[in-house]
């Protein structure tokens, strides 16, 4: 049983086990047979605290990550070249937090950057749970 490890910034109310390494994300997800799902943010960002502690533990948006995804909190300040790599596949990306979408070998799959609202988050979860599958 995997323990819950809380989102270092925000408080997702328990949703998620977070990790803060991409290393131990991809071999948690190869391991599961997950998809990871990347928050790249900082603490002091309204967005990132939005899309933490509202969107995430939403009863149609928590279950969908729990069931297929493992969750990586990653530190805009202090970001591993790993995650910077993905982030720079997001065109015209300005402003926090970038969403990425990788599968259990950290190759970009989708993303976005800025407000994340439930149903676009959930169109994504659902679009690459289910191309996973095919």
């Amino acid at each position: 049983m995997t323990t819950t490890t809380p989102h270092p910034h925000f408080d997702d109310r328990g949703t998620l086990s977070w990790h803060t390494s991409m290393a131990q994300a991809k071999e948690e997800a190869a391991r599961d047979g997950k998809l990871i799902f990347i928050e790249l943010g900082r603490k002091l960002c309204s967005q990132c605290r939005a899309l933490v502690e509202t969107t995430v533990p939403r009863p149609d948006v928590g279950p969908k990550l729990q069931e297929g995804w493992v969750a990586l909190a990653a530190d805009a300040d202090e970001c591993e070249d790993e995650v910077v790599a993905l982030a720079q596949k997001l065109e015209d990306a300005m402003m926090l937090p970038f969403v990425l979408f990788t599968d259990a070998d950290g190759t970009f799959l989708d993303g976005y950057a800025g407000v994340s609202s439930a149903p676009k988050l959930i169109e994504i979860l659902d679009r690459l749970t289910a191309s996973k599958s095919d």
